[in-house]
């Protein structure tokens, strides 16, 4: 730590300047080129700069899966979902037009579910809310029709997680893991500022019903996966 606060690294303009070439394209080179794409296509929010995301109002579907289960099926009334781990879902995000192809042969498609779990700094969890709205508001931009998946943190007085989400749209809420090793009060909180805030049409409801929740306007679906959405 000492060798550090002494030995601070040179600012650009003190190197050599084959150095600060070296450096620069390194810095290119680890620059994640899916996330550069998608923002240059997508209208952000004025606060966090937030992907702004388009209500879905089309046809309800008969069942949602997730992708990886009915990726070469085909069953255009079935929505596919990533209400699975992180990595996996970063699979897919890091492979966007394979992705999109898949996902063109269904008539909609929930969003992504990075996850925003308590053991995550808020900067985690922002970043985390970013992606799920930059992934939704990106197919939109490409003409595919995309249903909202509202995620939210335990902090669910925030304002970031609801930040480009859009009103009165059909919207999907995950609540696998909620009763297991999550907070059943803040979540109910959370549905409550939904409900609130975006005055959805209709709630996709994945996972099991959690005791006081309203169950207006709601469609629910069994868990299809062997692991949480949290990616425990």
């Amino acid at each position: 730590m000492t060798d550090k606060i002494i030995n601070p690294p040179l600012p650009f303009m003190d190197l050599p300047q084959e150095v600060v070439h070296a450096e620069r394209s390194s810095e290119r080179e680890k620059a994640d080129p899916t996330l550069l794409f998608m923002t240059l296509c997508v209208t952000m929010t004025s606060e966090n700069e937030m992907p702004i995301v388009a209500p879905y109002v089309g046809e309800k579907p008969t069942d949602i899966r997730g992708i990886h289960r009915i990726m070469n099926k085909g069953h255009r009334q079935i929505a596919p979902h990533f209400f699975f781990s992180d990595d996996r879902i970063r699979n897919f995000f890091d492979d966007p037009f394979g992705t999109e192809k898949i996902l063109s042969q269904f008539e909609a498609s929930i969003a992504l579910d990075f996850s925003m779990t308590m053991e995550m700094t808020r900067p985690q969890k922002m970043f985390s809310s970013f992606l799920n709205k930059l992934w939704a508001a990106w197919l939109q931009s490409r003409s595919h029709k995309v249903i909202p998946n509202v995620s939210f943190p335990d902090e669910y007085w925030e304002n970031y997680w609801l930040e480009g989400w859009p009103k009165h749209s059909i919207i999907a809420v995950s609540s696998v893991g909620v009763l297991t090793h999550g907070n059943p009060e803040g979540w109910l909180k959370g549905m409550e500022r939904i409900r609130k805030e975006l005055k959805p049409l209709h709630i996709l409801r994945y996972g099991p019903k959690i005791p006081g929740e309203s169950t207006e306007n709601c469609t629910y679906f069994d868990n299809d996966n062997n692991r949480s959405a949290n990616g425990w």
